[in-house]
């Protein structure tokens, strides 16, 4: 396979956003990390667009999006589509990576999107990576069968999940909690010992259908538990999920797993979800993934 990287306007690749997000993370996502890696990648790449089985699109999205105020009231998105247009040669030989929920908000044509926050847009499901959380130097003991800490608001399932489990002894749904130690390690409401207190990380989708908690989790040790309509587990062609994580669908799935959990299984599953995160799925890791779609016919 031969892959060529257009060539795009320097604006279309800002060198920094206005916002993070998780507060945690680094100026940086999987969009600069995937050019990154592919022009590492001498074998594949091609100066010649007329040889390459597929163009690589490198424009940062969610930079872009971050940037233009998301795109609220279309702001930046006349010029994206100017700029993106004037890029591509063959739309149906064109592919891009975005994390931005929404994915690209623009006509790409045939363009196909591999996307790590889908809302309604189509796209190839990609994982959403954050910078690593801290971890304790010893070890966390566990304390509750699953746990969230975030907000509520952002999908209905988060509601209905709260409801659910409200006052259960073994089952902790929190507010929004700090992701980093500060002085909340010794109180024991942090997300990071939160997460590693729980056998399953509740990860259920927000605005977009995919979770940066279920890639935090396994960073973490802890299985994931993806819970929503849509199952953007990505890469299901190559990662065993079933053998690192969990999925519910609703909440009724979720209350039934919980109910019948096998601790030692899930200990297990967040063993391997950390292993497969070091491995397969942190940045640079998961690049490769790309190749593998795109070979099968994507």
């Amino acid at each position: 396979m031969k892959i060529y990287l257009l060539n795009v306007a320097g604006i279309l690749q800002p060198e920094s956003q206005s916002f993070q997000y998780p507060a945690h993370n680094k100026d940086y996502g999987i969009e600069q990390d995937f050019l990154i890696w592919i022009k590492k990648q001498n074998g594949i790449v091609t100066s010649n667009p007329a040889e390459a089985d597929w163009h690589y699109l490198p424009v940062y999205w969610t930079r872009w999006h971050i940037n233009h105020n998301f795109a609220t009231n279309d702001e930046g998105l006349a010029k994206l589509q100017d700029e993106v247009s004037k890029a591509i040669i063959d739309d149906k030989k064109t592919f891009t990576i975005t994390q931005f929920d929404g994915g690209t908000l623009i006509d790409t044509g045939g363009a196909v999107v591999f996307t790590a926050a889908r809302t309604i847009n189509p796209g190839i499901d990609i994982p959403i990576l954050c910078s690593p959380h801290r971890r304790p130097p010893i070890p966390v003991k566990k304390k509750y069968l699953a746990t969230f800490n975030g907000s509520f608001d952002t999908h209905p399932i988060r509601i209905e999940m709260a409801k659910r489990f409200a006052g259960h002894p073994e089952i902790e749904i929190g507010g929004s909690l700090p992701t980093r130690f500060y002085k909340r390690w010794l109180w024991a409401k942090n997300y990071n010992l939160r997460t590693l207190e729980s056998y399953v990380a509740l990860c259920p989708r927000g605005t977009s259908c995919n979770s940066f908690r279920f890639f935090e989790a396994m960073q973490l040790g802890v299985a994931p538990c993806l819970v929503g309509d849509r199952d953007v587990r990505p890469f299901k062609n190559f990662i065993p999920w079933d053998e690192i994580s969990y999925y519910a669908a609703t909440v009724d799935e979720l209350e039934e797993l919980l109910m019948n959990l096998d601790k030692k299984d899930a200990l297990k599953k967040g063993q391997k979800a950390y292993q497969y995160w070091k491995n397969e799925l942190y940045y640079q890791k998961w690049c490769k993934y790309i190749i593998k779609e795109l070979e099968q016919g994507t």
